[in-house]
C-alpha cells in the first residue's frame, strides 16, 4: 500500500513540477516579449517539455500566463462548504477568498509583474475574466447551498458572491498599484469596512 501511495505522490509532483515550468516559461517569454511574440513551441522549449505535454496541462498560451486551474472552482466551492456552519455567507467568502488569493501573493515581486502584464495584454484580461467568471459561478452554488436557496430563482447568493469578490479585485488590485506596500489582508480589511459602512449608510 504503501508504494502505491509513495508512486502516486511522486507522479502528483512530477506533474506540479511541470505544471509549473510550463507556467514560469510562458510568464516569462510573454513578459518580454508579448503574447503576440511568443509560441507554444518557444514556451515548451524553455519549459524542457515537448509540444503536446503543453497541450496536456493548458488549453491556450494565454491560460499557462495566468495558470488557470481547472480544478480551482470546485476546490473553492469545497473550501467555502467546509467553513464554519455558523458563519455568516459574507464572512465565509471572505475567508475562502483571502486565503486563495493571498497564496498568489505570497511572490509578491511576481504577482506585481503578473497584474502589470494583464493589464498590458487584453487577451490576458479576458482569460481572467473567464476564469473570474467560472470561479464565481462555483461559489453561487455553495452560497446558495450555504443558505438553503435555489442559485436560480434567489438572488441573495449571487449578489453576495458579486460583493464579495468585487471587494476582494479592489483590494488586490489597489495591492498591484501600490506595489505591495501595505498587506493584502489590511487592504481587504478597508474594503469590507466600506462595504460594512456602506450598508448601515443605507438604513433608515
Amino acid at each position: 500500500m504503501s508504494i502505491t501511495v509513495d508512486a502516486t505522490s511522486h507522479r502528483e509532483r512530477k506533474k506540479r513540477a511541470t505544471r509549473q515550468a510550463i507556467h514560469d516559461a510562458a510568464f516569462e517569454l510573454v513578459d518580454r516579449h508579448g503574447l503576440s511574440g511568443t509560441t507554444v513551441e518557444a514556451i515548451s522549449e524553455r519549459a524542457g517539455v515537448a509540444p503536446r505535454t503543453f497541450w496536456s496541462y493548458y488549453p491556450s498560451k494565454e491560460d499557462a500566463v495566468i495558470d488557470h486551474d481547472p480544478d480551482l472552482a470546485r476546490s473553492l466551492r469545497v473550501t467555502l462548504l467546509e467553513r464554519p456552519a455558523g458563519e455568516d455567507a459574507v464572512t465565509a467568502l471572505r475567508a475562502t477568498l483571502e486565503g486563495y488569493v493571498g497564496r498568489r501573493l505570497v511572490d509578491s515581486d511576481k504577482a506585481v509583474r503578473r497584474q502589470q502584464l494583464i493589464r498590458r495584454e487584453p487577451h490576458l484580461m479576458a482569460s481572467v475574466a473567464a476564469s473570474f467568471d467560472e470561479l464565481e459561478r462555483a461559489l453561487v452554488s455553495a452560497v446558495a447551498e450555504r443558505l438553503g436557496l435555489d442559485p436560480v430563482a434567489s438572488l441573495r447568493p449571487q449578489v453576495l458572491v458579486m460583493v464579495a469578490c468585487g471587494a476582494c479585485r479592489v483590494a488586490q488590485q489597489k495591492w498591484a498599484d501600490e506595489q505591495g506596500r501595505h498587506t493584502f489582508a489590511d487592504l481587504l480589511d478597508q474594503a469590507f469596512a466600506e462595504l460594512a459602512a456602506t450598508e448601515a449608510g443605507s438604513r433608515p
